[in-house]
């Protein structure tokens, strides 16, 4: 009955062990998509909200090549009519190479703007890239320019376009995440949506070109082996320089997510990582709400540095919403108030930062969004006990935010090793264990019989 009692105490022992390192693991996403991506430069971000969901290397500066095409059209559609007609010049046609994608357009050649669009889109024309640009803003720089300034408009701020079509130009980057936010104001507009999925487009003839062409997509998420549902728009590239790039936007159940893939090693990774990546924002994630009456006032009395004080109350204006890992709720993000003022005329910028309390995922931004503050002036509760600070000298920098490490997250690491560690070693002294009671159970019983038969 001992060997027995022991027997059960070390089966508990080590089942309590795996429970626990179970309890652990399971803080993390519930699928690691990081070790199946194979792009050198990843980004999914929430197209509503600008939330990033999953990040490899992010904000790594890039060559787009023809993803660039996303930031022409977004800003032909913004600015042009789509029957508005262009005149190719010479320039425009021959500043591209014919070894390059283009729709063999000849100097002097009409066609509207949403011909040229069709063409930027399903055959990545070059020649009709730089048509644009010449209708937009009458030369090809001076476009270059505004898509420089609408991407720092966006919040791309480590992008630079020197041109329409992204052929390689050691002055013309961006980034992951930049292409992202690039992406996710051009699917707002319903012709760039439009434009950006249609398979075949019949181009009628023009004044130089007698033959109607067409175009077909050649994409594999759109028809193919890798044919992605809720596909809402999407763009490929390639020069030697970039590698193979993509950008894609997917909508499903009101969501809509947006991907991008650069550095690929071939084109099939290009489609793989990409439906990695939407598959995990679409199903394992949830969204999460708060109501402007969910937040909490923090009232503060702000020392100028005239010596005044003023009395402030701060509080989010408006909702929020984001998304997290379906294996967590609310109580594991955290408000933080973040302002600032010149403490010269009392003038106070402030927002709310959403942050995950814990480092979920090392793949996943701490940083869930934010929301402007709104502040105001009042008289304070004498009831209530508002902080006395010099926010001269406590003003919280977004960087120490965006580095925070999780000490609860290490130490729920280290405990799992542990744990783990222990439930292998109970697994083998309890296998040496058994092994010798067995052993010692067989002499005994040899013993035993060896008396029996010389004793008979």
């Amino acid at each position: 009955m001992n060997i027995i009692r022991k027997y059960i105490c070390l089966i508990l022992f080590f089942a309590v062990s795996l429970s626990l390192t179970t309890i652990i693991v399971s803080a993390e996403p519930p699928l690691n998509i990081s070790t199946q991506i194979k792009s050198e430069s990843v980004v999914l971000m929430d197209g509503d909200t600008g939330q990033v969901l999953f990040e490899k290397n992010m904000r790594g500066r890039i060559y787009p090549a023809s993803i660039t095409k996303v930031m022409t059209a977004l800003i032909a559609l913004e600015k042009g009519n789509m029957t508005d007609t262009i005149t190719m010049s010479y320039d425009a046609v021959w500043s591209v190479g014919r070894d390059t994608s283009h729709i063999a357009l000849d100097e002097n050649e009409q066609l509207t703007l949403e011909q040229a669009l069709y063409a930027l889109s399903i055959e990545s024309a070059n020649d009709a890239a730089n048509g644009i640009a010449e209708l937009i803003s009458g030369n090809m720089p001076e476009f270059a320019a505004q898509m420089t300034a609408k991407a720092k408009e966006l919040g791309a701020l480590s992008t630079n376009f020197t041109n329409a079509h992204g052929l390689h130009d050691a002055n013309h980057y961006t980034t992951a995440y930049d292409m992202a936010l690039i992406m996710s104001a051009a699917v707002k507009i319903p012709e760039f949506t439009k434009i950006f999925t249609t398979v075949i487009y019949d181009m009628p003839s023009t004044n130089r070109q007698p033959e109607a062409r067409t175009f077909n997509r050649k994409n594999s998420l759109i028809e193919g082996w890798y044919k992605y549902d809720g596909l809402i728009a999407e763009k490929t590239g390639w020069t030697g320089d970039a590698g193979f790039t993509y950008v894609a936007a997917a909508r499903r159940n009101g969501r809509t997510l947006v991907a991008v893939v650069v550095k690929s090693p071939d084109q099939i990774a290009r489609w793989e990582d990409t439906t990695i990546l939407f598959d995990y924002g679409f199903n394992e994630f949830a969204p999460v709400s708060y109501n402007a009456n969910e937040f909490n006032k923090e009232q503060y009395i702000i020392e100028n540095a005239d010596g005044s004080k003023i009395n402030t109350v701060l509080i989010p204006d408006g909702d929020f919403n984001c998304l997290i890992l379906k294996s967590l709720n609310k109580e594991d993000i955290e408000i933080k108030y973040i302002f600032s003022t010149d403490g010269l005329n009392g003038k106070i910028d402030g927002k709310a930062v959403f942050l995950l309390k814990q480092n979920f995922s090392a793949f996943m931004s701490h940083e869930l969004g934010e929301v402007n503050l709104q502040i105001y002036f009042n008289n304070i509760d004498e009831k209530s006990s508002p902080v006395s600070r010099n926010i001269l000298n406590d003003t919280v920098q977004q960087d120490e935010i965006k580095n925070k490490k999780s000490i609860i997250s290490m130490i729920f690491t280290v405990i799992s090793v542990i744990l783990q560690i222990i439930g292998i070693l109970t697994v083998i002294w309890l296998g040496l264990y058994i092994r010798k009671h067995i052993i010692v159970e067989k002499r005994k019983k040899q013993r035993t019989n060896n008396y029996n038969k010389y004793n008979r």
